[in-house]
């Protein structure tokens, strides 16, 4: 369903929708300037009054409708992963890492793991260091490995193997200047006892990793016990942990790189959750449970920590779903955030349907630059297409390009569009 027709038709069973559906399909426009048609002065006609333009749509516990992503092309063309401060692009098929520099359109293998032994590339990331680190296999008993491309390009070296389990290109790594810190996923294991729980931290741009943390277990009555996201948090030099599933939840936080590690509370106290981003201000979780949307902790300096799982209000920002079926549908995949200099944020987040619901079908992207007001930009209403990460844009300013992909199925899809700058 289109979505301003969705929240129209939301309108009679969500309380907040009676006040949405007057407002539905409102978009921006530019006045129209008339100044140098020809007129006759002197006419006594009067020029029509216009209607003045309602305000947004949204708030009060729901995203804004206000703003769309400017979709410029949409194409099938593998999957890309990682975008670097040069806006050139890497992504996967099989064993080989694809690199690109025209936004996707075109790709060229740059580099390729001749072991089928390996598996197959999961994910590429490149810090501002240049590092090309790749993370290839870790679905079967074999845990993943995280190498490092060599400058010439020729050969690579072994920088870690967790375990047990991969590291996955929609959750689990984060990168601030020279920081990175990855996590593996996958399946629990309960009767041979593996589980992918590890994180592990690099503090010199990627050129080696050390393991930061091993989560215990606390109990076998979940899905799973494994890492959902890390995330590096400049204001605080602190770095967060999310971990699932159900009663083995909890969100962790270290203060200095691993050393040590303070947690919310009760581990399944907190829902799970699969992103978090820290801002300036605040820290908000993406959720994995229903209600679908966005957790957030207000804090008034970056050294606060929080001291209980209700300080997450839940939910601050909820995804509007089918009124007829609260069935959890989506959850929160690899974020994208922006920190520029002069303290401007940008935080873009896809929620992608979750494929263990037959009947979940919506992709979402909100967008934010407080972690407080959240705007929907984008809805995908089929299962053929599940966003799994952002890519982009590189700044706050200039052309605002950005490529959301489905980087898990198939031959992947891509959406190239413009961000727009709802924050003006």
């Amino acid at each position: 369903m289109e979505r301003r027709r969705f929240i129209a038709a939301s309108a009679a069973t969500i309380g907040s929708g009676a006040m949405l559906a007057g407002c539905i399909g409102i978009q921006d426009t530019e006045p129209t300037d008339n100044s140098d048609d020809e007129s006759d002065e002197s006419s006594s006609t009067e020029p029509e009054e216009q209607e003045p333009e309602p305000e947004p749509e949204g708030g009060d516990g729901e995203p804004f409708y206000h703003y769309d992503l400017d979709i410029h092309d949409e194409r099938e063309n593998g999957q890309p992963v990682w975008i670097d401060q040069n806006e050139r692009m890497y992504g996967r098929n099989g064993l080989d890492v694809i690199v690109s520099d025209d936004w996707w359109e075109t790709t060229d293998v740059l580099y390729s793991f001749d072991d089928r032994e390996e598996g197959r590339v999961e994910t590429v990331i490149v810090p501002d260091s240049g590092t090309i680190i790749v993370a290839v296999g870790g679905r079967d008993k074999t845990g993943g490995r995280v190498y490092r491309l060599t400058d010439d390009l020729n050969d690579h070296k072994e920088l870690f193997q967790f375990e047990y389990g991969r590291v996955s290109n929609s959750m689990g790594h984060a990168v601030h200047d020279d920081v990175i810190v990855i996590s593996c996923y996958g399946r629990s294991d309960y009767e041979a006892d593996l589980h992918p729980d590890e994180v592990i931290l690099s503090t010199d741009g990627g050129e080696s990793f050390e393991k930061v943390l091993d989560v215990s277990l606390n109990t076998t009555d979940a899905a799973n016990h494994h890492v959902h996201d890390v995330e590096y948090d400049p204001y605080a030099e602190r770095i967060w942990v999310a971990h699932g599933d159900h009663g083995n939840s909890q969100l962790f936080w270290s203060d200095d790189h691993g050393e040590s590690w303070e947690e919310i509370d009760e581990q399944g106290a907190i829902t799970m959750v699969t992103q978090v981003a820290a801002f300036e201000d605040c820290v908000v979780l993406g959720t994995d449970g229903t209600p679908e949307g966005i957790m957030r902790w207000e804090r008034e300096s970056a050294n606060d920590e929080p001291e209980q799982a209700s300080d997450f209000e839940r939910v601050h920002v909820q995804i509007q779903t089918d009124p007829d079926d609260d069935t959890m549908e989506m959850y929160a995949r690899r974020r994208w955030h922006i920190r520029e200099d002069d303290g401007r944020e940008l935080c873009i987040i896809p929620f992608g349907y979750s494929p263990m619901h037959d009947t979940a079908e919506d992709s979402v992207v909100l967008a934010s630059v407080d972690g407080d007001e959240w705007y929907e930009l984008h809805r995908t209403e089929t299962r053929e297409i599940l966003l799994t990460n952002i890519m982009g844009p590189l700044s706050m300013d200039g052309d605002l390009r950005t490529l959301v992909s489905d980087s898990n199925q198939g031959d992947g899809y891509q959406i190239d569009a413009t961000v727009p700058t709802f924050w003006e």
